[in-house]
């Protein structure tokens, strides 16, 4: 390609959108890469978490990642633009119809680009949740009902204490992830329970 610079450039630039496209685990439903919330802006755009494994295409949870599937997984969900000075992530997720914690993980690697489903980088540990278990408990409302869940990815300026694990209270551990919390960004996603 010597003498062509606009060639390859052209190559160069088709190789790593390739490359970005095949980096992650199996692809999320089409429809599901739009936020919900975006909260803050780096310098290369709005901080923000996205579906990845486990919803259907209306945003919904499907019934693997809760209570209605033995397994319970974990969703998959997708990380940009996190913020400059990111000394770990935290994540959090709280059904808001009646206010529980269902799922604390904590130092999430600032590097990181998402998580897949039912899996935890290396680094990353789980704290205790509303359910008396330092786990993922999935979307579990009375059947018949719907509930609204929150996840909800924060960019803390300084590491959570490992002091902060399945025996500190969840309401503890969270208001202490707000603490240290600059930037978040977050979704809502329903689950309905037949």
């Amino acid at each position: 390609m010597r003498g062509h610079p606009t060639l390859a450039i052209a190559v160069a630039t088709a190789a790593l959108l390739t490359c970005a496209a095949c980096s992650g685990t199996s692809g999320p439903a089409p429809g599901a890469h739009t936020p919900t919330t975006r909260t803050t802006t780096a310098a290369a755009g709005p901080f923000t978490l996205t579906r990845g494994q486990g919803f259907d295409r209306s945003g919904a949870f499907t019934s693997l990642m809760t209570c209605d599937d033995p397994r319970d997984y974990s969703p998959g969900l997708n990380f940009a633009n996190v913020p400059t000075g990111t000394a770990e992530l935290a994540l959090t997720m709280v059904d808001l119809d009646i206010h529980k914690i269902h799922w604390l993980q904590l130092g999430i690697p600032a590097r990181a680009h998402g998580i897949s489903a039912h899996h935890l980088l290396p680094g990353a540990r789980e704290a205790l949740n509303d359910f008396g278990e330092a786990t993922y408990d999935g979307p579990c409302p009375p059947r018949g009902s719907t509930h609204r869940y929150q996840l909800t990815l924060y960019a803390l300026h300084e590491p959570m204490p490992t002091a902060f694990d399945g025996s500190t209270p969840p309401a503890q551990a969270l208001q202490e992830i707000k603490r240290r919390a600059f930037a978040s960004a977050a979704l809502v996603a329903p689950y309905t329970r037949h």
